[in-house]
């Protein structure tokens, strides 16, 4: 039998899957149920990205500079270490007449070619941040390892056997990273470390979820 006989003759390929199919998430009846399952599936994540236990928070030594003021907002430059000599490099975008204590959102990019700075018709990065930080939100978009400036380790470049062995890679940096973002948002003078947010779109989506299920400041 020939494999696209074989292909041909396996039912699972007639079966069609869309919103009313057995897929549908399974439903918690419980609280604790629910609990439960989250802190399996947090503490699968960090095993999986080489992040369990949790690496010590060190110092960021954050640098904010280069302030540009629009119609609205202003923009910064900023760069922290999110490893003692590495990297996060980004931009935090302010509404010029923000309350006292001021949201904040967490702006991961997705694989477009700009990163960060994508300004297209598929995406706008920038737009979007602009966009919340007009409606009264300090909102930080940083470079995804190998991106922009983040440069220190090529996006494909870090890991390999060995390292898959622990799960070291992009991913667990990547990750490790956006919490770090979130402990330099809730470092800000004027942030509300109660409301922190995160939205991304494709790998931006990507780091959004993941970052959602192991950091319980995230509130949004």
């Amino acid at each position: 039998m020939t494999m696209t006989n074989a292909a041909a003759r396996d039912g699972r390929l007639l079966e069609i899957r869309d919103t009313s199919t057995p897929w549908t998430l399974r439903t918690y009846p419980t609280r604790a149920e629910w609990e439960a399952r989250a802190r399996f599936i947090r503490e699968h994540i960090l095993a999986c990205t080489g992040l369990l236990p949790l690496p010590p928070k060190t110092p960021l030594k954050p640098r904010v500079f280069g302030r540009l003021e629009r119609e609205g907002y202003a923009v910064e430059k900023v760069f922290f270490e999110s490893l003692p000599g590495f990297f996060v490099c980004g931009n935090l975008y302010r509404p010029l007449n923000g309350t006292r204590r001021t949201p904040a959102i967490a702006c991961p990019h997705g694989h477009w070619a700009r990163g960060r700075l994508e300004d297209s018709e598929m995406c706008s990065v920038p737009g979007r941040c602009i966009n919340l930080a007009r409606q009264g939100n300090v909102v930080f978009s940083w470079d995804m390892v190998g991106h922009r400036d983040s440069k220190q380790i090529g996006h494909r470049d870090f890991g390999g056997p060995r390292e898959d062995l622990w799960g070291l890679g992009v991913l667990g940096l990547q990750l490790w990273n956006s919490i770090r973002v979130v402990d330099f948002l809730s470092g800000l003078p004027g942030v509300d470390a109660k409301r922190i947010g995160c939205t991304g779109a494709s790998g931006g989506g990507s780091q959004a979820f993941l970052l959602c299920a192991v950091d319980d400041r995230i509130a949004a």
